[in-house]
């Protein structure tokens, strides 16, 4: 069974080169629901103990949306943006909407992270073969640490690490920018998985 140190600098470039394949696909849909010129890049890709995140007291203020993956891998993907990012992101759709009280704005966050975490996936399924399904996100505020102590805290039992890719969206005309974490979770069987059909493949 493999683990965290089995991701070497080759297996995380792997995971990168994927996500920015899909960062592509996602600024594309992007830039058709805002109506303008969105670019996303993965500027890197992590792995993080588990018991670190769940034990820490992060009091930083997220937006946070959580999708669950089945088929032919099952994981869990959570998206998190600061409070003052997410609302910007989501003001773009919903113009003075609320991240955290206004119905319609919580929707429109999850229609994005639908179509952010959908893009990376769709990339993931495409160049390993195989089927992937998720579920609708489920939209969530708080502290970070809340959010990924409670979260976490279930998934805890079937890995004890978890993947966290970093991503930047740019708005190419005025050139402003939004970080955001992804945090990527495979169950230890489909992880398994991944890196056999990964064993050598390359992008060249």
């Amino acid at each position: 069974m493999y683990g965290p140190n089995d991701f070497d600098e080759t297996r995380l470039d792997l995971l990168k080169e994927i996500g920015n394949i899909g960062a592509g696909h996602a600024a594309e849909a992007l830039s058709l629901l805002l109506h303008k010129r969105i670019d996303m890049k993965i500027p890197s890709v992590t792995i993080l103990p588990l018991n670190e995140l769940i034990s820490a007291e992060n009091e930083k203020q997220v937006a946070a949306s959580y999708i669950g993956i089945d088929g032919d891998i099952k994981a869990y993907f959570f998206m998190i943006f600061e409070s003052q990012s997410a609302k910007r992101l989501i003001d773009e759709l919903v113009p003075d909407g609320t991240a955290f009280v206004n119905e319609l704005a919580q929707s429109a966050f999850c229609e994005i992270a639908n179509i952010l975490c959908g893009s990376y996936l769709t990339a993931l399924s495409s160049f390993l073969n195989i089927q992937i399904t998720q579920t609708p996100p489920v939209y969530a505020a708080d502290m970070e640490g809340a959010i990924l102590g409670e979260g976490l805290a279930e998934l805890s039992l079937s890995n004890d690490f978890v993947i966290l890719i970093n991503a930047v969206l740019s708005d190419r005309a005025s050139q402003r920018q939004l970080k955001g974490d992804f945090y990527f979770m495979p169950v230890a069987e489909s992880l398994d998985a991944i890196f056999r059909l990964t064993e050598g493949k390359s992008f060249l």
